[in-house]
């Protein structure tokens, strides 16, 4: 892997296929931060309500109790491992994503009215309870980091559209704005995560090839553009430091090949699920004897949501990434 590295007016830059970090001043390094505030879909989701009780030092997650109620993992996912386990400092989190989320319920429909979407999530949740004088979340824009995970359902619920470059254009101007609004606010440090190879689940296995193929030119270009949109937020803003974590990367040397992380060496399976686990077990490792496996030893829970596994090595090599500047 090549790595291209440029330094000018005190600014590192790395570049490294989709992976991309663009460190400033206002980066205190990873074992420098005490607040994470995320937002996204169901892959980051742990069910958060801005009303309800805020991250302490002794609650770093606020509400709902580790590993949050309806995470998409049965387990905990990336935003638990790295609030808790890779943590390189005390870190307090909230976390604002939603299942189903897309960027803009305008520009793409979620599955349901209720679905909150990044462009609420900022509008409505972020601004009214976290950007103001009075927040009860104590955050500086120099010991916080704003992540965001979003695009699988933005890209599921276009890909077989013909006029999906037109509406991704309409998607990223959106995105952009929403970022630059939080940057406004103070924020000067973001992990942008892009979209995993979900044309590799089961629910997408099943559609058949023409699915298959669409899908992947369709993650393919999304992810294209969050590289350009990470790299333009760091043009456009000079003190902003940005990170793209690739996890499609990761996802994809993981489904090719469990064994390549420790905390993935335990899937057994990477191309089905058992129906018996799709909504959940009791425990992280059940097994049910009419399933092959026990659902910690299949990569999907379900036909688009990975179990717990992947999400820990994700949260893992998100701070070895973070560690590096």
């Amino acid at each position: 892997m090549l790595t291209t590295l440029t330094l000018a007016a005190g600014v590192l830059i790395h570049s490294a296929n989709a992976a991309y970090t663009n460190t400033t001043a206002s980066w205190p390094g990873w074992s420098g931060l005490k607040h994470l505030i995320v937002f996204g879909d169901s892959y980051s989701q742990t069910g958060f309500e801005p009303t309800g009780e805020q991250p302490s030092p002794s609650n770093p997650l606020g509400n709902p109790a580790y590993p949050g109620s309806y995470t998409s993992s049965n387990g905990p996912n990336w935003v638990d491992f790295l609030t808790t386990t890779w943590n390189a400092s005390y870190l307090e989190t909230v976390n604002l994503a939603y299942g189903g989320a897309t960027v803009d319920a305008d520009l793409v429909k979620p599955y349901a009215d209720t679905v909150i979407s990044l462009k609420q999530q900022v509008n409505e949740q972020y601004l009214p309870y976290y950007a103001g004088e009075n927040r009860s979340f104590e955050w500086q824009p120099s010991d916080t980091l704003f992540a965001v995970w979003i695009g699988i359902n933005d890209v599921g619920g276009t890909y077989w559209q013909e006029n999906s470059t037109d509406v991704f254009t309409a998607i990223f101007a959106e995105y952009a704005g929403l970022v630059d609004t939080i940057y406004e606010t103070g924020a000067r440090n973001f992990l942008f995560l892009n979209v995993p190879p979900v044309d590799r689940s089961p629910s997408v296995l099943e559609a058949g090839e023409w699915s298959q193929v669409n899908e992947a030119a369709g993650i393919a270009t999304w992810n294209e553009k969050v590289a350009g949109l990470a790299s333009n937020l760091s043009s456009v803003h000079a003190d902003a430091t940005t990170f793209v974590f690739d996890s499609n990367a990761l996802f994809t040397e993981v489904l090719d090949d469990p064994s390549s992380h420790p905390e993935t060496s335990a899937y057994l399976n990477t191309t089905r699920y058992c129906v018996e686990y799709e909504n959940g077990t009791p425990e992280w490792d059940t097994f049910y004897e009419s399933c092959e496996y026990a659902v910690d030893e299949y990569f999907w829970l379900n036909n688009l949501h990975p179990t717990f596994r992947i999400h820990n090595a994700t949260a893992k090599a998100i701070a070895q990434q973070l560690a590096q500047e």
